[in-house]
């Protein structure tokens, strides 16, 4: 076998190896804590002007959390209503840094979701017909099929 073949098929099973260690384990939201703790924020990029800026809104973003806790495979999956603050949610999510939970001392790579609120009142407003508001706008960003991405 030539030498150029081997070291081929050695740096394939390394790679292989390596993507096989990092197999992404999906996580509903409401089980994140389990896993990983927010560690760090980024800033967002908020653009100036755009379509539906200032309505009340939320964006649902799919992520991976890495083992070095930095997120990748960012995808906005909804956004209601439609607008240009999915740029916002995504770069949002993309600065977001983790910590591994006590339990997940492997550091287990992890796919899951956020909902992001904009323009939304205070989930503790003394106003019961802002909670309210705030429910039903966050539930049109649920993810009720949530699964992993193909080849995750």
């Amino acid at each position: 076998m030539p030498h150029s073949l081997k070291i081929a098929i050695t740096l394939s099973f390394i790679v292989s190896t390596a993507l096989a260690a990092e197999k992404l384990q999906l996580v509903q939201p409401d089980h994140l804590a389990n896993y990983w703790l927010l560690a760090a924020t980024g800033d967002a990029n908020v653009p100036n002007s755009g379509r539906n800026l200032q309505v009340p809104s939320c964006a649902a973003v799919a992520y991976a959390i890495n083992k070095d806790g930095t997120t990748s495979q960012v995808k906005l999956e909804r956004l209601v209503p439609e607008g240009d603050l999915g740029k916002v949610a995504i770069s949002t999510v993309s600065g977001l840094r983790f910590a591994a939970a006590p339990q997940n001392r492997g550091k287990d790579a992890v796919y899951t979701y956020m909902i992001i609120p904009f323009n939304l009142p205070d989930a503790n407003s003394p106003n019961a017909a802002d909670r309210a508001l705030r429910t039903r706008a966050l539930a049109a960003c649920k993810l009720e099929n949530f699964r992993l991405p193909a080849g995750g």
